[in-house]
């Protein structure tokens, strides 16, 4: 049963609902909130510091051929197919004094951070052309995550019942996702710190490896007197859990958004390499990918409370198709990037990016516990494992193929691995890919967004279960 469980049924401000706190700070659970959201810098670390450099490191340092290396993540990730949805499944069925998440955010804090050593100083060992030790090596990066990610993603609908505290807990998590992501994807400037060439890479993996350990272990701590729900004690077999979920409808339009639109940001870190040193023609791209990251990460810190107030003001889905709108216009930008292109109006790129990031960031991460909330007042089961697992899986599935496909592209327009200067075509072909992937991304996005129907009403004129 749940402990200290607030039950505050203000879903709806405009239907006479109890004021909402002006500041995250006036949230009289702002230190629970904090806690939990601040684990979103290890897995901020791990996941946009691969999303930034995997596909670099594997053609330029370890030397495989694009669509080779396009390969190898697609294998790599077979894996996350089953993994996910059975971590989500077994955080469910999990009984431990800690509580069913709890421990699984140490142990994955744990399997993250040898990952991520282990990745990056491959280029170092007798065995670094190894194909089948790369594969592996990025499976237990998916794995590390996996283990961590599902139950701590599964966590808010324990630890919350109102609709708009939902949205003002996922901002805690927001904030800390733009510093995750700044430091995370700062990785490459990191490396070229540290050292020259592998020697970088590796010292930086170690050090980010210790890092990602340590803010997926406090966050352990941090939940320590968050509510906790036993599992239930009704057995429902997996495949039947899935195809009840499956039948969640909002559930299904929102898991389709988020896996079209991953591809998109995705596809927008893992260019920022190449974009910089080809297009924008640096010889040494970690200074103006961190200057990028910088400006965009307080672009979206600064403008969360603008995307949170919105959200109250016009309904969540409202607020995420403006969201897309703004993140595909600003991406066309890179069709005019060169060499001569001005400092300034890089930054205004970053800015714009990062204020759309913002907003499609906490409308995505607070409505997941919408649904699951939706899930048990519909069936009252409590499998928030089960569908933080799907929602983890389609951020993992992203986060490898959209780089696949990226290279492919690459390829397609005759990128050369290793080779210091690349020829006009393909300088023509990394300037496309970025400005094009992500529109057609995000704009097909918009079509399964347009089926998502949950409102604040429309939960609360359900029934509590019992």
């Amino acid at each position: 049963m749940a402990t200290n469980m607030q039950t505050n049924t203000a879903l709806n401000p405009a239907a006479g609902a109890a004021p909402q706190p002006t500041s995250l700070l006036a949230d009289p659970n702002w230190k629970l909130h904090a806690g939990w959201g601040i684990g979103t810098l290890g897995a901020s670390f791990l996941l946009n510091s691969f999303a930034a450099l995997q596909a670099a490191y594997l053609t330029t340092v370890l030397g495989v051929a694009a669509a080779t290396a396009a390969g190898l993540l697609f294998v790599a990730k077979l894996w996350d197919i089953f993994s996910n949805p059975l971590m989500g499944w077994l955080s469910d069925r999990t009984h431990t004094r800690w509580g069913r998440r709890r421990p699984y955010l140490l142990l994955g804090g744990v399997v993250s951070g040898v990952a991520m050593a282990t990745f990056f100083t491959s280029a170092l060992t007798p065995v670094s052309q190894s194909q089948v030790l790369i594969v592996l090596s990025l499976a237990l990066v998916g794995t590390g995550y996996t283990i961590f990610n599902v139950p701590y993603m599964a966590m808010p609908s324990e630890m919350v019942d109102d609709y708009h505290e939902r949205t003002r807990m996922m901002s805690w998590r927001v904030g800390f996702i733009g510093i995750g992501t700044l430091i995370g994807a700062s990785a490459q400037k990191v490396a070229e710190l540290l050292g020259e060439g592998a020697l970088g890479y590796a010292r930086m993996g170690v050090l980010y490896g210790l890092l990602i350990f340590t803010f997926m272990a406090v966050t352990f701590f941090g939940t320590a007197k968050a509510p906790m729900r036993a599992r239930d004690a009704k057995r429902v077999s997996f495949s039947e859990q899935l195809n009840t979920a499956i039948a969640n409808k909002p559930f299904m339009a929102l898991l389709a958004v988020k896996f079209v639109q991953l591809f998109g940001l995705f596809t927008s870190t893992a260019m920022s390499f190449f974009l910089v040193k080809f297009v924008l023609g640096k010889d040494k791209p970690g200074d103006w990918m961190v200057l990028f990251l910088v400006v965009s990460t307080i672009a979206q810190v600064l403008t969360i409370p603008f995307w949170r107030q919105l959200s109250q003001k016009i309904e969540k889905q409202k607020t995420f198709s403006l969201a897309v709108v703004m993140f595909s216009l600003s991406s066309l930008t890179w069709l005019v990037a060169s060499p001569a292109e001005t400092m300034w109006f890089f930054c205004l790129r970053a800015a714009l990016k990062g204020f759309a990031a913002a907003g499609l960031i906490l409308m995505a991460q607070s409505m997941l516990p919408d649904v699951i909330e939706y899930d048990y007042r519909k069936t009252g089961m409590r499998r928030e494992g089960v569908f933080s697992g799907w929602y983890s899986f389609v951020e993992k599935v992203a986060s490898a193929f959209a780089p696949s496909l990226l290279l492919l592209g690459y390829a397609w327009f005759g990128f050369q691995s290793k080779a210091p200067v690349q020829t006009q075509e393909a300088i023509d072909g990394i300037r496309y890919c970025a400005a094009f992937l992500p529109c057609l991304y995000f704009g097909l996005s918009l079509v399964p967004l347009a089926f998502y129907r949950l409102t604040a009403r429309d939960l609360q004129a359900m029934p509590k279960a019992a």
